[in-house]
Parts: C-alpha cells; structure tokens; sequence
C-alpha cells in the first residue's frame, strides 16, 4: 500500500475517492455522503494529533458481496472517536459499526485502523419472495397437468431431498451462531455495565420488561388459536420439573451433536457469565468467539441469499403432494401478532401518558415519524438517524441516554419479535396438531423471549431463529417455508413496534434516572394543533 502524506490536499483527495469507489459499487448516495465527511473529518482529527508530516494508507476491499474501507495510520494509539463520555465504549461503537451508521476503530501493531463498512443497495427480500411464491403456484398449476408418477417423483426424489439438505445445513449453523450471539452478548453487557449506573439500570430494564410484555402477549394471543391441549389442560409439576432439568445436559457437547437449543442457550450462558467473571483474564476466548461469530454470522448470510429458491421448492412440494391447503390458515398469524402488538403499543402509550402526565395524540405525533420509517422499511438501521432526533429534541431524553440507548436497544430490546415468535409457535402448533402442555407454553414462552434477545440482526437471524423454534416445540420442518414466506410482511411490523416501544421505554428510564426534560416531553410538536 502507497503512503501519502498526511495533508490537506491528500486528505480532501481521499475523501473524494471514498465518494467514487462506493459510487461505483452501488452504496446508498446519503450513506457515500455520511461516510465521504468521515473520512475527511478523521484523517483531519490524526492530522491534529500526528502533524502533516505524518503518513496514512487507503485499501478498499471488495469480496463476494462485502465491502470495506481502510485507513492505516502508523503511530502511537489515537482513537479518533473517544469522546472522553463513559456511554461512548469500545462495544457501543462495535454495534453501530454493525449497523453501518458509524466506523470502527482497532490499533494493531503500532498502527491506528478504521473500518468503514456501508452497507451496498439490496433488492427487495419482500419481492424476491412474493416472486418465488407466485413462481411455485404457476408451477405448481402447470405440473398439475402431469401424470401422477412425474409429481410423485418430483416431490419424493428431487425437491423434499434439497429440501432436507438444506434444513440439515440451516440446524448444523443454527446452534452455533445462536450459541456465539448469547456467549458475546453476555461478555459484551459486561462491558456496558461496567459503565455506571446508565448501563446497569438500561440493561435491566430492557431484560425485564421484554420478559413482562411477552406474558400478557402470549396471554392475550393463545385463544385465537384452537390449540390440542395435552392432559386435559390439567398442570402436571412433574412435566413442568423434568422439562427445567432437561436444560441441563450431561456435558458440553451432546447439546450441539444432538441439537438441543435449549441445551446449548445454556452451555451460552454458562460460558458467557464464565467470560464475564474472568474478564481480562479470557481476552484470548472473547476474542475466539468474536471472530468465530462474525465468520458464522457471514456463512449464515451467504446461506440467506438461497431463500426465495428454498421457499419456491418447499411451496411447490407442497403442491405436488396436496399438502398446502393445510397452510391455509396461517393467515390467522398476521391478525393474532397485530393484536399482540396493539396489545403492547397500547401499554406502552398507557404508561407514558399516565406517569409523566403527556396528551396521547401529542405523544403519537412526536414518535409517529420512526414509528412510519421503520414500517415501511422494516429497517431499525434506515430509521437509526430519525429515531435519535426524536428521542433527544422531541421527548426530551438526555444525550448520554440516547447515544448509549438506541444503539443497544435496537440489539437486544425487540418485545415485537417476541411476540411474532410467539404468535407463529402457537399457529404452527395449530396447523400440524402439536400437543401443547402447560411444560410447552413455558418452554414456548422462555425461547421466544431468549430468541428475541439472541437474534442475531443479519440477514437469515429470522430462519435460524425458527428453525430453533420448531425443533424446541416439536413442530416439523416442513412449516419453516410458509413462516419464512410470512416473516417478509411480520418483520415490517415487529421493527415498527420494537422502535416504538424502545422510545417509550428510554422516556421511563431518563425519568427514573432524572435525566428526562419532563417540559420538551409535553410540548406540542409544531403542526400539531390545539
């Protein structure tokens, strides 16, 4: 790599060809702009540290369908982008540079290295997967005109054999990414609460309150759906005992050869709380499980992109063996969830307005806005920027907060994904007659909260978040097309409702915490009449 010198004509030169290269590689125009004043302003702040004389490095990386850039800078250690707050730290800024709304920062070998890593245009998932359903159907009517030994040989030898490889392949990445996700999001909390009594309080807050929006949910949700209850409905302790000690295993590594998830959450957490006790003492782990998660995290990704053609091929088995008018009723899931998450707006909205004493329609009116982008982009990154002006201008929630709030919350604190898990295990327990005990409801409940939390924000975290769904409630594979067909328009709705609910949420704790303007939070916004 040439080393230029670190002036100002080299540095605006850098910054244009920042512009170009992501130009030219299909970035979003608004996110080249973001990361064009980045640069320019970073390598300005190393200049002020290190002097013109100083030198620096550019590499862009283009592979498969990633892109990056890097900026080297021999010297001593400079984080550009410490800012001296305790909120501001090293996994805080991790979060929004897996967001793609800031860069990361790394000193390795006596250089200073920032990552820049934008996130390139995606063709719309929703109409990939409305194309491969509607391809299946054609198909599926044109192969209705076939004789019988045809159909039956292509759904038996060719279709339902891919169909099984790929849900070994999704079940042998399923346990481990999940596995990954919990282990470094314990070490990672540790971190954050390490900051004081913000971090402490947030994390607890959003731990517990996703546990007691998901028990009215599931509540609220479950008789809309003509369950078989096992027993008589009657409660059985001994169920219920036996079902807590089979978390249990009997060592490390039945849970991911048998592919018991609710086993291997538990190995996650034991090793996770390890890690935390340890501290600097298992750097070397923690540094083994960030990386191991980032390459599973990319296979998974890689595997997402087969997804529409796994759903054509599952949706045209189905047709060829008559098996889709059980699926029929699946429609049943998008009203439940809509009630669930009414369910959940309306708590929200209760608490708010009640405890700090604000008008509804003046409450809705200031958080409508995020509310919008994240429904119709089902995108909590697309609604990042909108999200923290609100916040901090129009509900009146400190600065220190809402840096720390957001970013994390939009990682660990999703109540609507809860509910959606939730609404889709009790609809598929429904459609292929699962036997449900009260041990399954507990069972139900505990992994959609822990899925919620654990999800990794990838492209494909939905799938493999169902596939450990189905296997812990005993629901055959074959449900995992039409749900991942479904999730298109049910992940629209849960980030809407998650953003929602993330704001009214961060407006309590800034009050609990005295760091609420209880007066901006009142205030008309302007337009809204009186």
């Amino acid at each position: 790599m040439e080393k230029i010198k670190l002036n100002n004509e080299n540095i605006a030169q850098a910054s244009r060809l920042a512009e170009k290269t992501f130009g030219e590689w299909g970035v979003d125009a608004r996110n080249i702009l973001q990361i064009r004043l980045a640069v320019e302003e970073t390598l300005l702040k190393y200049q002020e540290a290190f002097g013109v004389e100083a030198v620096f490095a550019q590499k862009y990386i283009k592979r498969l369908n990633r892109i990056r850039l890097e900026l080297f800078l021999p010297g001593e250690r400079v984080d550009p982008f410490d800012t001296g707050e305790e909120e501001q730290s090293q996994v805080l800024r991790g979060l929004l540079a897996n967001m793609g709304v800031a860069p990361a920062w790394q000193y390795k070998n006596g250089e200073n290295l920032i990552l820049f890593t934008p996130k390139k245009k995606k063709p719309s998932q929703m109409a990939s997967l409305a194309l491969s359903v509607i391809l299946a159907f054609l198909c599926g009517g044109v192969c209705s005109f076939l004789p019988e030994s045809v159909r039956t040989f292509l759904a038996n030898e060719i279709i339902s054999p891919v169909f099984n490889r790929f849900m070994g392949l999704l079940s042998a990445i399923a346990g481990p990414m999940v596995f990954l996700s919990i282990v470094w999001g314990i070490y990672s909390i540790g971190d954050m609460a390490a900051m004081g009594r913000i971090g402490k309080r947030m994390i607890g807050r959003f731990m517990l309150m996703t546990i007691l929006l998901t028990l009215p949910a599931c509540a609220v949700t479950m008789p809309f759906f003509s369950l078989k209850i096992g027993d008589g409905g009657q409660f059985d302790f001994s169920e219920l005992f036996q079902m807590v000690l089979d978390i249990v295993p009997g060592n490390f590594f039945t849970p991911f050869a048998e592919g018991n998830p609710m086993q291997i959450i538990f190995v996650a957490v034991l090793i996770g709380i390890a890690m935390l006790i340890l501290g600097n003492k298992a750097t070397v782990a923690a540094a083994f499980v960030e990386q191991t998660n980032y390459i599973i995290q990319l296979i998974m990704e890689a595997v997402s992109s087969f997804v529409p053609v796994f759903v054509f091929g599952s949706i045209l088995n189905m047709i060829l063996g008559n098996n889709f008018s059980a699926f029929l009723p699946a429609y049943k899931l998008v009203l439940v969830m809509l009630l669930g998450d009414a369910v959940l707006l309306a708590v929200y909205l209760v608490l708010v307005c009640t405890r700090r004493k604000v008008q509804p329609r003046v409450l809705l009116k200031k958080m409508m806005p995020t509310f919008l982008i994240a429904l119709t982009t089902s995108s909590s990154s697309a609604a990042f920027g909108v999200n923290m002006e609100c916040c901090e201008k129009d509900l009146g929630i400190d600065k220190r907060i809402v840096n720390f709030g957001i970013p994390l919350g939009q990682v660990i604190f999703m109540p609507g994904v809860s509910v959606m898990f939730l609404a889709v295990g009790f609809c598929m327990a429904e459609i292929y007659g699962v036997t449900v005990s009260p041990a399954w409801l507990a069972t139900a409940c505990l992994i959609a909260i822990v899925l919620a939390v654990a999800a990794p924000p990838i492209p494909g975290g939905a799938l493999t978040c169902y596939t450990i769904l189905f296997v812990q409630l005993k629901i055959p594979m074959e449900a995992v097309a039409v749900t991942i067909a479904l999730n298109v328009i049910l992940e629209f709705i849960a980030t809407a409702v998650n953003l929602f609910c993330l704001q009214a949420e961060l407006v309590e704790l800034a009050a609990g915490l005295d760091m609420l303007d209880v007066s901006r939070l009142r205030e008309k916004k302007n337009g809204l009449n009186s």
